[in-house]
């Protein structure tokens, strides 16, 4: 008598299945992988690095826009300050607003100029 096909020994199918359970755990680090550096836009970032005139172009342009921030931000809190003083001035508090009055006056002066 031939020996029938039929499904492999209970051992085969262990071994078979130990191959493919590191297999499948590779591929799904892989694939977690891929995704993580498709969030990160590391090609887009790599990209930028091979050309270092659009990284020095981009950068100068952010420093421009943090610069005006700055300056924007400060004009405004310190015309904010100015404008509270002012009030504070209006209102004649004793002591408080010669303080204040001294303070305006300070901030109002041209500084000497030097040779």
């Amino acid at each position: 008598m031939t020996p029938q096909p039929g499904p492999p020994a209970s051992d085969e199918r262990t071994g078979d299945e130990a191959h493919s359970r590191p297999e499948r755990a590779l591929a799904r680090e892989i694939d977690r992988l891929v995704r993580l550096v498709e969030r990160m836009n590391l090609g887009d970032y790599i990209g930028l690095l091979q050309r270092p005139g659009r990284l020095l172009w981009i950068n100068f342009l952010a420093g421009l826009a943090r610069g005006l921030g700055t300056i924007l931000g400060a004009t405004l809190l310190v015309s904010l300050i100015l404008a509270v003083a002012q009030r504070i001035i209006a209102t004649h508090l004793p002591g408080v607003s010669e303080f204040v009055q001294h303070f305006v006056r300070l901030l109002q002066q041209t500084p000497p100029r030097t040779p």
